[in-house]
């Protein structure tokens, strides 16, 4: 985003204030979506437009720009998969750890690994699959996840315990080995 467009006074979401923004918070964003619909591309593009969307965004002004990006993401995600009527799928290869030094078979054992968690989350309904993701790939407090979640801290406390209890249910009903 090189032209910063027209700001508004007091809108904070405007101009080079986006782009330093989209440089600290796209990737987690992007994990987000991913977990969504575990397509790269697809979780790129809703990155994309979020902070389109945002660039553009001409109304009140945005309290929660996290939130804000992630609603909208979000919100694209879900027009996309009703247009289409089709889910994403898995891309091999995406959790690839080459170059860091690790055998062929500590690469193959955490891909395994990798992949049964995956599945096992794909299991999970979005609301449980969203706090996890927020919680543990986002590092984000009950706080900040209650703003996307729209409802109270204690309540994602409670959704956090109940998706640990379901995810490690599921994961025990494959055999998921931790070493």
């Amino acid at each position: 985003m090189t032209d910063s467009g027209p700001e508004q006074p007091g809108n904070p979401t405007q101009g080079p204030q986006v782009e330093q923004f989209y440089r600290e918070h796209s990737r987690e964003l992007w994990a987000l979506f991913y977990s969504m619909c575990n397509d790269p591309e697809r979780a790129y593009d809703a990155v994309q437009e979020a902070f389109v969307r945002l660039y553009v965004y001409r109304g009140e002004p945005v309290r929660d720009l996290r939130a804000w990006l992630l609603r909208v993401g979000q919100n694209w995600l879900r027009d996309l998969a009703r247009k289409k009527s089709n889910s994403c799928h898995l891309l091999p290869g995406m959790d690839d750890q080459t170059g860091q030094g690790v055998s062929p078979e500590e690469r193959m054992a955490l891909a395994e690994r990798q992949a049964q968690i995956r599945g096992a989350l794909q299991e999970l309904n979005d609301d449980d699959r969203k706090v996890l993701v927020m919680k543990y790939s986002m590092d984000w407090s009950a706080a900040q996840i209650a703003t996307v979640m729209d409802c109270s801290a204690a309540a994602i406390d409670m959704r956090l315990s109940r998706a640990r209890r379901r995810l490690a249910e599921i994961l025990t009903e494959r055999g998921f080995q931790n070493d």
